[in-house]
């Protein structure tokens, strides 16, 4: 696992432990390696001792020695001599301990008394003594009781000659201890820089590029991605960052769009408005200026009138319903009902009509059988085969026209077709054809055909059936409403009623 895989916390807590742990094992490791080459330079504490004292020359085992004797007779210790002896035996030194009237320690075996007496020949007295001249050393303590001795003698001429190491070792000591500190100071510095900038690298950084992101959305840039440097809490928060600025980027371009469909709302209420109240003005002023001056005229103008308001009505009317619609305060009485009883009933229903009008409807249902059942509004379903056959009559190709309903099944659900061999719809339209007031031809020039509402209601009634509709062209010509309808649809929403 890299360390920029691991949290921001746990990539913390590593590097205050690499901080805390780096002098540590500096002082370990430099301390290890001075206690392991003192030990390399002699037995036992001579060399360490010497090191730091190196005026001292090559007296310092003796030295050393006579005091692990003193300490051993009046200090209360009680070391095993062997070791510590050695150096001076090594210089023809002869040693005996007697500890509480028992014999401790001797050079010779069975030579303590006799060493003993020659120390009182040597050094006449009862006293202790420390005597080390040219003619050798003499050493003898008698501890206080009288119980315990310690003597030590030998033909060993007192003479501070060259140690084992130079007289300068201080000064080289020195310098070296001031490297090795100095080299210390230099390893942490630079762990510690490097933490540092793995710091800022992984944890600052980011932060800045989330602060400045955070900026640009403030000031309205929902377009630059934000970056994600990983796959910690930092990563994590990078990839919450482009969630919330994707999420403002669509609200933003939904208000935009809302806010153009709004404007072209407008224009189309108004100019579908306009137009028939320019002609019921146009008539009323025709019979209020005497130009229909018999009464059939006056009756002609009075009934195109008639027809024109009652086309104002039912646009009206369909623009309400389709505002209802949108905001969801449309009241639907649903039901679960057989979808080819009802188609063949509407067929049957409006045949007759149709056939005057030189239209054919017919309905093929390829299921093979009457089982479709879905959750629907009898009423607004309804308006919405009204809607796909006054779409199909409007813009037939000749003086016949036709409309297929096929039904069959699709993807859980159920495909209702409607198939007219109209003038069809060009394929830049396709997508635009379910949006309010929106027309093929460009000019509006065939407002008294329709309001341009109908496929509009159309889509949201199928949407609160819990469906969707899509268009695309038939062959060789004409235009396919396709719908799709799940099995007995349900939703909070259609349970209260409401959609």
């Amino acid at each position: 696992m890299r360390l920029r895989d691991l949290s921001v916390r746990h990539r913390l807590l590593f590097n205050n432990a690499i901080m805390v742990l780096i002098p540590v094992m500096l002082l370990v490791g430099i301390g290890s390696c001075i206690f392991h080459g003192l030990r390399a330079t002699g037995n036992f504490r001579e060399r360490e001792i010497e090191i730091l004292w190196p005026e001292a020359g090559d007296t310092v085992p003796v030295l050393m020695g006579v005091s692990h004797l003193f300490s051993n007779v009046a200090g209360g210790e009680h070391e095993i001599l062997d070791r510590h002896m050695q150096s001076m035996e090594d210089l023809g030194i002869r040693i005996a301990v007697i500890r509480d009237g028992e014999l401790d320690y001797e050079t010779d075996p069975g030579s303590a008394q006799e060493l003993i007496a020659a120390s009182y020949q040597a050094a006449p007295g009862d006293g202790n003594v420390m005597r080390w001249d040219d003619a050798g050393l003499v050493y003898r303590y008698i501890s206080g009781d009288k119980k315990s001795v310690a003597v030590a003698m030998g033909p060993v001429p007192f003479h501070i000659g060259a140690g084992y190491f130079p007289p300068h070792m201080g000064l080289v000591w020195q310098v070296l201890g001031w490297g090795i500190l100095l080299l210390a100071v230099g390893i942490i510095i630079f762990v510690g820089s490097f933490l540092v900038r793995r710091m800022s690298r992984d944890i600052v950084q980011p932060l800045e590029d989330l602060q400045r992101s955070a900026r640009r959305i403030g000031q309205g840039d929902y377009d630059t991605p934000i970056q994600s440097h990983g796959t910690d809490e930092l990563g994590e928060t990078a990839v919450v960052f482009e969630e919330m600025r994707r999420q403002l980027q669509a609200g933003r371009k939904l208000r935009e769009q809302y806010e153009k469909n709004r404007q072209e709302l407008f224009a189309g209420i108004a100019h579908d408005l306009a137009t028939p109240l320019t002609k019921i003005q146009g008539y009323t002023g025709g019979i209020l200026d005497g130009i229909a001056n018999t009464p059939e005229k006056q009756r002609h103008y009075l009934e195109l009138v008639y027809h024109t308001s009652q086309s104002m009505e039912n646009m009206v009317h369909e623009l309400f319903l389709l505002s209802k619609l949108e905001l969801g305060k449309a009241a639907f009485q649903w039901e679960n009902a057989a979808l080819v009883p009802l188609l063949r009933q509407y067929v049957s229903l409006q045949a007759e009509t149709l056939r005057d009008q030189d239209f054919s409807l017919t309905f093929e249902n390829e299921l093979g059988a009457d089982t479709a059942v879905v959750r629907l509004d009898r009423i607004q379903f309804q308006r919405v085969l009204d809607n796909l056959l006054s779409n199909a009559i409007k813009y037939k190709s000749d003086s016949a026209g036709s409309l297929i309903l096929r039904l069959q099944a699709k993807d859980g659900g159920y495909l209702l077709e409607g198939e007219d061999r109209g003038r069809g719809v060009a394929k830049e339209d396709l997508g635009r054809i379910f949006e309010s007031f929106y027309r093929t031809d460009k000019a509006r020039a065939g407002v008294a055909k329709g309001s341009g509402l109908g496929l509009a209601v159309t889509a949201r009634i199928v949407e609160a059936m819990g469906g969707h509709i899509w268009a695309r062209p038939s062959l060789p010509q004409g235009l396919c409403i396709c719908i799709w309808l799940p099995k007995k649809a349900k939703s909070a929403r259609q349970q209260e009623g409401k959609v």
